[in-house]
């Protein structure tokens, strides 16, 4: 199941012309400290606008809807799922070679505007999640 948290906004907080800048920074801090571990790529979004609602497309393919976690706070959002793979041992087979793998998906960004995390709803279908977050009055 999704994990979706949501925290009050944080009053006067500093606006970087570049919303992902930090968090991108911090991600890649985080994987240069850890290589050789689990790799940490940017997860690809689409952000539109109607109706009063954003709605985020983020591509997070290979992910469990279990292994999504959604964080709202006012205007800020964040996405991040982790990914794991290896292939299957069939009975009868001798193992020659195996290969596994494990990557995490995040992504942070700022919207124009607040939004009601608790009237947020999300979908996830073959590798897609979709957000649709009502703004706030």
């Amino acid at each position: 199941m999704f994990s979706l948290l949501s925290r009050p906004a944080a009053q006067g907080a500093a606006l970087s012309r570049d919303p992902f800048s930090l968090v991108d920074a911090m991600f890649n801090e985080l994987a240069s400290q850890r290589s050789g571990s689990t790799l940490v790529s940017r997860a690809r979004i689409d952000v539109t606008e109607r109706n009063g609602t954003y709605e985020v497309r983020a591509e997070l393919p290979g992910a469990k809807k279990e292994d999504i976690a959604i964080d709202i706070d006012g205007a800020y959002v964040s996405i991040s799922a982790k990914v794991s793979s290896q292939s299957e041992r069939k009975e009868g087979e001798r193992v020659l070679y195996s290969e596994r793998s494990h990557e995490s998906y995040a992504r942070a960004f700022e919207l124009p505007q607040a939004v009601d995390a608790q009237a947020a709803e999300a979908k996830f279908d073959n590798g897609v999640l979709t957000l649709t977050l009502p703004k706030k009055d």
